[in-house]
C-alpha cells in the first residue's frame, strides 16, 4: 500500500511551465491567477494532474518548488529530515537548479483530521474550554490566509511584529485515497469545503478542496533552534523559556491571533553572530520567529474589529476614489478604462463576469466582486423590478439592480400614456452611472453609482421585444482586454450596484468625521452596550408604529448612526442616539408626513432643477425620490427649507439637447 505521505509526483506541463518560469508574478496572465482567503496564487498545473499553487513569496523560487525537484521518489524523506511532532513534517534541500537550492519545509496538511489537543492547567493562556473542544486543523488555504494576515500586523500596535516562516506553495498531488487512509472526517471536511467555495464565489477557476487527495503546505526554513532544544542545551534558562511563552502568546494576542497548541517547540531562536548566545532585542528580550500555523485562529475581539476595519478601509478608499490614478499602481489583472466619461477599474471576475469599479483605485475592486454581494441576505426592494438590497460579506450596504437595456418598456401606447418611454428605450447600465455622476457634478444628490457587473454566463432571458438600440451606440466601446470585447453585449445580464441610502450621506460622513454605520453593526463592534442597543431598537420601532408606518421590517441595520471624530456615537440634545432612516417621497405622502402639495413641490423642484442641469427624467415618480427622516417623522430640510431629495433611478433620465 502506498503511504499517503509518499505518493509518486506528476510533472509540470511543459507549456505551461515554460510561461510561468518565464513571468513575473505580476504579469501573471489572468487563466493562470486564483485567489482564496485574501491570498493571490499563481497555479501552475502538473502534466500527471496534480496542481502547485505559489504565492508571491515562492514565485521566484519556482524553480525549486516544483514537485520534481523536492517531493518525486520521496526526496523530501529520503534526503530529508524528519522534524519532531506529530504530522508528516520535514526539513529538505531542494534539487539545485541553475546551482542554487531552496531550505523549505514539507508538512501534510491534517485538515478534517481529529484533533487531540490537551492543554495542561498550568499554560499560561487563559482560552476557554469551548474554544478547545472545537479546534479544528486550517486548510491549507485557511491556513496560508491567516498566516499572510498576521504577517501584514495591520491590527494591533504598529510597532508590533510576529515573525513567522514564509508561505511559498501549496501542492496538491494527483493521486486520491480513501478516507480511511487519510484519516478525514465527511462532515469536517465539508466545513472547509463550503468555506473555501463561498470565499471563492464558487467561481469556475478557484481552489477546490478534494476529500481524497493529499495536500502538502511548503514554507521558507528558518535558520536556528526550538526554545525547547535551547533549553536542553543549556542557552536558556527555564525561566527564561517561560517568558518567551508568555511574551510569544501576548505578542500573538496583541494582533489578534492565537494559537491553540502554542509551546516552545514551535519558537525558534538564532545565535549572535559571534556565536555567543542568543540572540536578543537591546532590553534584553528574546528575538523568536514562530512556526506551525495549522491550529492558528483569530481571536474573538480581533474577529469581530475585523470586518469594521474592511468597512473602514472600504469608505477611504470611496471617499480617495476619484483621485488620479498612480501610474503602474494597478496589478496586471485590473486595468484602468474610461465609459461615457466615468473612470472604471475593470478586471475579470472569478466565475468568468467581468466588472467595472467606479473610480481610479484598485484596492475597491475585491469588494465588488460576485460572491461578496450574491450569496448574502438579501431583501427585495421593488415588486416588479430584480432590486435588492444586501449588506455584503465585508459589512457594506448596497443596493443591486439587474439592468433593463434590451427590452423594450412595456407601456401604455394610448395616447396620453407613456410612449415616450419607448420611444427612449432603457438607459444602459453605463449610461446610469454617468448621468448619476453627472447629476452629483450638477449638485443634485444622488445614490452613489459603485460599480457594473456583466455575468459570465449567458443570460436565459429574453425580452419579449428586443431593443437592440444601445448595443448599437454602444459598439465602440470595448473593454480594455488582450483580445477586446464590446462593453455592452446582448445575451448577458447586467447589474448595476449602488450604495444603500439610509438617511445620512456616508462620504460626506466620513469626510467630516468618522463616518457612519448601522445600529446593528455598532452593536456588533461595542460602540452601544446591549441594554442601550434593545431600548433603541425598541424605542424607534414604537415611534415608527406611532406615525404608521409598518415595522415589521424595519431592522437595526436599516437604522443609520453617525460615529464622531473620537469614536463615540453622536447623540442629540437629550443623550440619545441620534439615529437616521430613509423614507421615499410617495410613501411619505402617503403616511401624512408630507403635505400633497409639499409633494407635488418636490417634484415640480426636481424637474426644474434636472432642466437645469440639462437632463430630463420621463418617468418622474415619488418612490424615486428619497428622503431623509429621523424615528419622530421629522424630515431632514435643505437650505431651502425643503425636504433633501436623493434620486435614485436612471433608467429614463436622458441629456437633453443643447
Amino acid at each position: 500500500m502506498t503511504d499517503i505521505a509518499n505518493p509518486p509526483c506528476g510533472l509540470a506541463g511543459e507549456g505551461e511551465l515554460a510561461l510561468a518560469l518565464s513571468t513575473a508574478f505580476d504579469r501573471l496572465p489572468p487563466e493562470m491567477i486564483v485567489r482564496a482567503f485574501g491570498v493571490t496564487y499563481g497555479h501552475v498545473r502538473t502534466e500527471e494532474g496534480g496542481d502547485l499553487y505559489v504565492t508571491r513569496f515562492g514565485w521566484p523560487s519556482l524553480s525549486q518548488l516544483l514537485p520534481a525537484n523536492w517531493y518525486a521518489e520521496q526526496r523530501y524523506s529520503r534526503h530529508g529530515t524528519a522534524l519532531p511532532g506529530s504530522g508528516h513534517v520535514y526539513r529538505v534541500s531542494t534539487q539545485p537548479v541553475a546551482g542554487r537550492s531552496l531550505d523549505i519545509v514539507v508538512k501534510f496538511s491534517r485538515v478534517a483530521r481529529e484533533v487531540s489537543l490537551e492543554v495542561a492547567t498550568t499554560f499560561p493562556d487563559n482560552c476557554p474550554p469551548e474554544i478547545i473542544a472545537n479546534a479544528r486543523f486550517n486548510s491549507p488555504m485557511e491556513e496560508f490566509g491567516l498566516v499572510m494576515e498576521l504577517r501584514r500586523g495591520a491590527y494591533g500596535p504598529d510597532r508590533s511584529r510576529v515573525l513567522t516562516q514564509r508561505p511559498l506553495a501549496i501542492y496538491a498531488p494527483p493521486e486520491e485515497f480513501e478516507l480511511w487512509q487519510l484519516g478525514r472526517d465527511h462532515s469536517r471536511f465539508d466545513a472547509h469545503w463550503h468555506m473555501l467555495a463561498r470565499d471563492q464565489g464558487n467561481a469556475p477557476k478557484a481552489i477546490e478542496l478534494d476529500i481524497k487527495r493529499v495536500y502538502v503546505v511548503l514554507y521558507g526554513w528558518i535558520k536556528g533552534e526550538d526554545a525547547e532544544d535551547s533549553l536542553r542545551a543549556g542557552e536558556i534558562s527555564e525561566h527564561e523559556c517561560h517568558r518567551l511563552t508568555l511574551a510569544a502568546i501576548q505578542d500573538l494576542r496583541s494582533k489578534g491571533f492565537r494559537v491553540l497548541d502554542n509551546k516552545p517547540k514551535h519558537f525558534i531562536l538564532r545565535k549572535r553572530a559571534d556565536g555567543q548566545g542568543i540572540l536578543r532585542r537591546r532590553d534584553g528580550r528574546i528575538v523568536y520567529a514562530l512556526v506551525d500555523f495549522e491550529l492558528l485562529q483569530r481571536t474573538t475581539e480581533y474577529q469581530r474589529q475585523f470586518k469594521a476595519s474592511q468597512r473602514e478601509k472600504y469608505w477611504h478608499l470611496q471617499a480617495h476614489r476619484l483621485q488620479p490614478a498612480v501610474p503602474a499602481a494597478l496589478p496586471s489583472r485590473l486595468k484602468s478604462a474610461t465609459i461615457l466619461g466615468v473612470n472604471y477599474v475593470f478586471g475579470t471576475t472569478p466565475n468568468g463576469g467581468k466588472l467595472w469599479v467606479v473610480g481610479n483605485d484598485g484596492d475597491l475592486f475585491d469588494y465588488f466582486l460576485p460572491d461578496r454581494w450574491r450569496r448574502t441576505a438579501r431583501t427585495k426592494l421593488s415588486p416588479r423590478n430584480e432590486v435588492y438590497h444586501t449588506r455584503t460579506r465585508d459589512g457594506i450596504h448596497v443596493v443591486y439592480r439587474r439592468s433593463r437595456v434590451g427590452s423594450s418598456p412595456l407601456v401604455d401606447t394610448l395616447p396620453g400614456g407613456s410612449e415616450h418611454l419607448r420611444e427612449f428605450g432603457y438607459n444602459s447600465p453605463f449610461e446610469e452611472v454617468a448621468v448619476a455622476a453627472r447629476l452629483r457634478e450638477q449638485r443634485i444628490l444622488s445614490i452613489y453609482p459603485r460599480a457594473v457587473y456583466r455575468t459570465g454566463h449567458r443570460s436565459n432571458e429574453a425580452g419579449v421585444q428586443p431593443d437592440t438600440r444601445r448595443f448599437e451606440t454602444h459598439a465602440n466601446l470595448l473593454t480594455p482586454e488582450p483580445v477586446p470585447e464590446p462593453t455592452l453585449s446582448p445575451g448577458y445580464d447586467y447589474y448595476t450596484i449602488w450604495g444603500h441610502f439610509r438617511g445620512i450621506d456616508p462620504e460626506t460622513e466620513y469626510r467630516r468625521h468618522a463616518g457612519v454605520t448601522d445600529l446593528e453593526q455598532a452593536y456588533g463592534e461595542g460602540l452601544v452596550g446591549k441594554r442601550e442597543y434593545e431600548e433603541t431598537v425598541t424605542s424607534v420601532r414604537q415611534r415608527l408604529h406611532d406615525l404608521g408606518l409598518d415595522t415589521k421590517g424595519e431592522e437595526a441595520s436599516e437604522l443609520a448612526v453617525s460615529v464622531a471624530a473620537d469614536g463615540v456615537l453622536r447623540r442629540d440634545a437629550n443623550g440619545v442616539i441620534d439615529v437616521s432612516l430613509c423614507i421615499d417621497a410617495q410613501a411619505a405622502c402617503e403616511r401624512g408626513l408630507l403635505s400633497a402639495r409639499t409633494y407635488r413641490s418636490l417634484v415640480q423642484r426636481l424637474e426644474e432643477r434636472l432642466a437645469a442641469a440639462g437632463s430630463q427624467m420621463l418617468n418622474v415618480v415619488g418612490h424615486h425620490m428619497l428622503l431623509s427622516m429621523h424615528p419622530d417623522g421629522t424630515l431632514n430640510l435643505d437650505e431651502h427649507g425643503m425636504p433633501t431629495v436623493v434620486l435614485c433611478n436612471f433608467e429614463f433620465v436622458r441629456e437633453l439637447p443643447r
